[in-house]
């Protein structure tokens, strides 16, 4: 064992008697642990936020959509997609992984006795995976092939803003080829994922029912819904462009398909979210200078306390190097315990955020009714090795002061 370290796990950090020793050393570690756990939660809520978010925007515009076909030659585009078989095969070419499924979007409005909602209606093809859908519903069941034709599953925004729920009749009135049509649903089903700017234009419909209401065949759509990996969507959608054109220019296919994304659809959602970076930025400098000043203040208060200590040290041929490593180690006990604290306090309060959420939040502003937490603990490794490594270097400052003093300035002190 080095003879530096040595030393430092025989000294205290706090002296009996000394009440100022105590004080600052308290403060040194209560700095620490407060810091590091406001720092944590910093973390877990910022990537609490931007699963739940990026999830919920995930869930209601499609990862990647192959939209319907665009003539340079007029300028106009078609008004629906047609999920042939080779369109099919055209984008599995391309990406493999995308298990594209028709969707079909139509505006509508539902009418009661008393009020009315502008609804989006929306269905998929039966390659479609329906479990962000399924996770939130409140009662009921989605619209499927086994229930009626007629069925449809609103948000319970829709439900409670028009006085209806589960087994009611509403009437729905679609503009068609400048007719209005009208059709009776019953709720089958409601949900809610707490987004409200989605929940309150959002209705579930059966594809069949939707397409026999637009008057397009069985393979038509407004859309195709592919997944992809959320972290590469526009590198995934950008691949899938380039091939649709290469096929153009190559006369292999007579229309241009448009491909979107859902980081371009639902940007306002991952600009909001990408602001919360510089947030985590601005609050980690913020509790690393708190942090940096306690510890400062308290190693001076230590030095002052230890200068008998540094005189005998010196004296007996420490080095200047030593010294400062010494007290350098000794005040990093103090460090540890204030980590150990904050972890202590901090990770529990967090895990229970995560799985049963007591934090309220106002949906309208923060599109979630609770505080989101996502606890990554390799993240949450390396913040605790990250202060560790700034302590270190905060203390090799004072530590210097602590190393230049000499035996004859500890005789004149005393």
């Amino acid at each position: 064992m080095k003879f530096t370290l040595w030393i430092a796990q025989r000294l205290r950090v706090v002296t009996r008697g000394n009440k100022a020793n105590t004080s600052g050393i308290v403060i040194a570690v209560a700095g620490v642990a407060i810091a590091l756990g406001i720092m944590e939660a910093t973390l877990g809520v910022v990537l609490g936020f931007k699963n739940q978010i990026t999830e919920r925007v995930l869930g209601f515009e499609s990862p990647i959509a192959v939209l319907p076909a665009y003539s340079y030659t007029t300028g106009a585009s078609d008004a629906t997609i047609q999920a042939d078989s080779a369109l099919l095969a055209t984008i599995r070419e391309a990406l493999p992984k995308s298990n594209p499924s028709l969707s079909l979007s139509q505006p509508g409005i539902l009418k009661t006795d008393n009020d009315f909602a502008g609804i989006y209606f929306r269905a998929f093809g039966p390659d479609y995976d329906n479990n962000f859908e399924g996770m939130h519903l409140t009662g009921g069941t989605l619209p499927c092939d086994t229930l009626g034709p007629n069925d449809i599953a609103i948000s319970d925004l829709t439900a409670n803003a028009l006085g209806i729920g589960i087994g009611d009749k509403v009437y729905a009135y679609f503009f068609v080829d400048d007719a209005i049509r009208q059709r009776r649903f019953e709720i089958c089903g409601t949900y809610a994922t707490g987004f409200n700017d989605y929940d309150e234009a959002i209705a579930y419909a059966q594809l069949a029912t939707l397409q026999k209401i637009a008057n397009i065949d069985s393979i038509s759509g407004t859309s195709l819904h592919l997944q992809a990996p959320v972290g590469n969507l526009e590198e995934q959608a950008q691949i899938l462009q380039e091939h649709f054109i290469d096929l153009y220019h190559n006369g292999e296919i007579d229309k241009l398909y448009p491909v979107d994304n859902a980081r371009h659809t639902g940007a306002v959602f991952f600009n909001w979210l990408s602001l919360l970076d510089t947030n985590v930025v601005v609050i980690f400098i913020l509790m690393a200078c708190v942090a940096a000043f306690t510890l400062i203040s308290s190693m001076f208060i230590l030095i002052l306390d230890r200068v008998a200590t540094i005189g005998v040290l010196r004296a007996l041929g420490a080095s200047r190097e030593q010294v400062r490593l010494i007290f350098t180690n000794l005040a990093m006990k103090a460090v540890i315990l204030g980590l150990i604290i904050g972890n202590v306090v901090a990770l529990p309060l967090l895990l229970i955020e995560q799985y049963h959420p007591f934090m309220p939040l106002d949906s309208e502003m923060y599109y979630l009714p609770y505080v989101p937490v996502e606890i990554n603990w390799l993240w949450m490794l390396v913040l605790n090795l990250a202060v560790m490594l700034v302590a270190w270097l905060v203390l090799l400052i004072p530590a210097r002061s602590a190393a230049r003093i000499s035996p004859a300035t500890v005789m004149r002190f005393e």
